[in-house]
C-alpha cells in the first residue's frame, strides 16, 4: 500500500477497486484484507452527498443498477453492520458533508456522531486523521 509522501499515512483504493484489480490481473489475492474487511485501526472517511444519501437509502436496488451503485450499497451496509456490532459506537468513521449536502443526508445510524463539513472543517478533519486532540 503506498504512503502519502511526508505524512506517514497509508493510502488505499476502496475495496471494490482492490477486488477488481485482483480478479482482472489473475494474481495472488493475498494482498486483500482478511475476510475482505479493513483493518480495525484504519479510519474510514465517509463522504456524504445528496447522491450518496439517495443511493444508500433507496428502498429498492434494481438488478440493472451499475456496479458502482451496488458496491456503494454493499460497503455502506458493511460499515453499518460494524457500527451496530460495536454497540452503536463510532470508533473510526469520519462522516464529511461535501458542498451541497446537509445533515439530513447523513445516514441515520451516523446522526449521533460528529459530522464534519468540507472545506469549512478542514483543519479538524486533518487533526482527526492524525488522531490529535484540538485542545
Amino acid at each position: 500500500m503506498p504512503s502519502a509522501p511526508g505524512t506517514g499515512w497509508r493510502v488505499a483504493p476502496s475495496l471494490p477497486e482492490l477486488l477488481f484489480l485482483a480478479l482482472r490481473s489473475g494474481t495472488n489475492h493475498s494482498f486483500l484484507p482478511p475476510s475482505l474487511s479493513l483493518q480495525k485501526d484504519y479510519l474510514i472517511i465517509i463522504v456524504i452527498s445528496p447522491k450518496y444519501h439517495e443511493t444508500v437509502t433507496s428502498s429498492h436496488i434494481a438488478l440493472d443498477k451499475d456496479e458502482n451503485t451496488l458496491n456503494t450499497v454493499y460497503i455502506h451496509k458493511q460499515l453499518q453492520n460494524e457500527f451496530i456490532q460495536n454497540g452503536s459506537k463510532n470508533f473510526r468513521f469520519i462522516p464529511i458533508l461535501f458542498p451541497g449536502a446537509k445533515k439530513c443526508h447523513v445516514p441515520t445510524w451516523l446522526q449521533n456522531t460528529h459530522v464534519y463539513s468540507w472545506p469549512k472543517d478542514r483543519d479538524d478533519i486533518l487533526r482527526r486523521l492524525m488522531r490529535v486532540e484540538k485542545y
